[in-house]
Formats: C-alpha cells, sequence, structure tokens
C-alpha cells in the first residue's frame, strides 16, 4: 500500500487508491526514482524509499494560497493574503516540493523525462478537489521562445492526465505568455512579481465568461506566477480560478 509522510512529517496513514498505481505506473522500475520494484503488488507502484520520502502538503494551512504552517499551528490566512488578496479563489498542492518529488519534478522539466507525466499527473487522485466540477482546465503557458527550447509545455503534459481523469476539457491556447520572463527561482518575492507583471493575456475571453477554471501548473514558490495568470483570466470575464500544482515550495 502506498503510505506518504504530511507535512508535519507524521505518517499520512494507508492510501486506498494504491491498487490503481498498480495499472498505472511502469510494471518493473519505481516512476519517480527508476529503481527494481521487488513486488508491485505490496509497494503500490512505488518503491519504498519513495513512498516514505514524499510529504503530503496538508493542514495546518492558509485556507487560501495553501501555505503549509508548522505541526501546533492552526489553519489561518498568512499575512501575504491579509495584506493582498489573491485573485485566484484557492491554490493547493498535493506534496511539499523536496527529496525525491523535486528530484523527479527537476528530471521531468529540464531532463527531459516527459515519460514522468503520466505518474505525476495521477497524483491529481489525492488532491481534495477529485471529483470537483470545474468547467475548463487551463494550463500556466511558457513563452513560445523557451517552448521552443524545452519542446514541451510541463504544465500542458500534467493537466492532460488531469483532464483525462476529470472530463474536463483543456484550453491550451486561451492563455498566452505574451513576454519572456527571467526564471523565478533567480528572484526574490518582489523581483518575482515584477518580473511576471503584464507577462500575460487572453486570446478569446468568450469562452471561459462566467466559468470556473482549473489553472494547472507543476510547483508553486510565491504564487506569483498564477496569480499575475489568475488575475488576467479573471479580467476576462471568469468566475473563478482554482490554482492547482503538483508540489509546493517551502
Amino acid at each position: 500500500m502506498l503510505r506518504v509522510r504530511s507535512s508535519s512529517n507524521r505518517k499520512h496513514g494507508i492510501i486506498p487508491w494504491a491498487s490503481g498505481l498498480i495499472s498505472l505506473f511502469f510494471p518493473e522500475r519505481c516512476p519517480l526514482c527508476r529503481s527494481w520494484l521487488k513486488d508491485l503488488a505490496d509497494e503500490g507502484g512505488l518503491c519504498p524509499h519513495c513512498q516514505e520520502d514524499l510529504s503530503l502538503a496538508s493542514p495546518p494551512l492558509c485556507p487560501r494560497c495553501g501555505r503549509p504552517y508548522p505541526p501546533g499551528n492552526s489553519s489561518h490566512y498568512c499575512a501575504d493574503c491579509l495584506e493582498g488578496k489573491p485573485f485566484y479563489h484557492q491554490a493547493r498542492a498535493v506534496f511539499l516540493y523536496r527529496g525525491v518529488l523535486a528530484d523527479a519534478v527537476q528530471r521531468f522539466k529540464y531532463g527531459g523525462d516527459i515519460h514522468l507525466a503520466e505518474p505525476l499527473g495521477r497524483f491529481w487522485d489525492l488532491s481534495e478537489w477529485k471529483g470537483k466540477r470545474f468547467d475548463f482546465l487551463v494550463p500556466v503557458p511558457l513563452h513560445p521562445s523557451r517552448l521552443r527550447e524545452r519542446g514541451f509545455n510541463q504544465a500542458l503534459l500534467l493537466g492532460k492526465v488531469i483532464a483525462a481523469k476529470e472530463g474536463i476539457k483543456i484550453l491550451s491556447r486561451t492563455l498566452r505568455r505574451v513576454r519572456r520572463t527571467r526564471p523565478q527561482v533567480e528572484l526574490g518575492l518582489k523581483e518575482r512579481k515584477e518580473n511576471v507583471w503584464q507577462a500575460f493575456a487572453v486570446r478569446d475571453p468568450s469562452p471561459i465568461r462566467g466559468k470556473s477554471i482549473l489553472l494547472v501548473d507543476d510547483v508553486l514558490t510565491t504564487g506569483a506566477t498564477v496569480n499575475e495568470c489568475a488575475k488576467v483570466l479573471k479580467k476576462a470575464g471568469a468566475e473563478e480560478v482554482w490554482v492547482w500544482t503538483l508540489a509546493r515550495a517551502v
């Protein structure tokens, strides 16, 4: 059975979807670290090391942006959300961005291991929004020049897995990045906000007017990128924007 840790490093317990992973993950190797699996049925599709290393982004959290708090705290709005309410309705991540999960995302995003899109996207099954109705799924776009360099948009690949599971239509060309920005990882909070300011635009607002949008990306750090995307989508007429990421940087 698949077990992962909560953000407080306590055992989260047995997750009932482990049996489904058997048919979803590669039958011989752990999809995250690629180590050989001795007994797939017992390991739930992941090796024991990866099962132990994964940490859920679980409460206590900021109800708005999903920022995790240390154990013993209560869930409350963080200072950033109180100071400036985000344009998105809510943001949630499945895991904390560290360990084997961070390594897998790096290989997926920068190493060209696009086969990881399927197992990483399947972690949507752990989302509290599984089964929630959204009108459209919108991936955070790359600038065309960066898309040509990388050859794929990791957010779109993750989104395709989620959309197939939930029966949501993907709008992959509605939101576009109109200005090439510096990598956010190089910047501080203020610089991140300035970096993505007016970096996105909506091509045709008519499909999203009055609609609920699931905005998908791989990792949320400060939330500057997804908040700018949400601002543009809301300005174009979207009713609500919900942000889902695979991981949350801490």
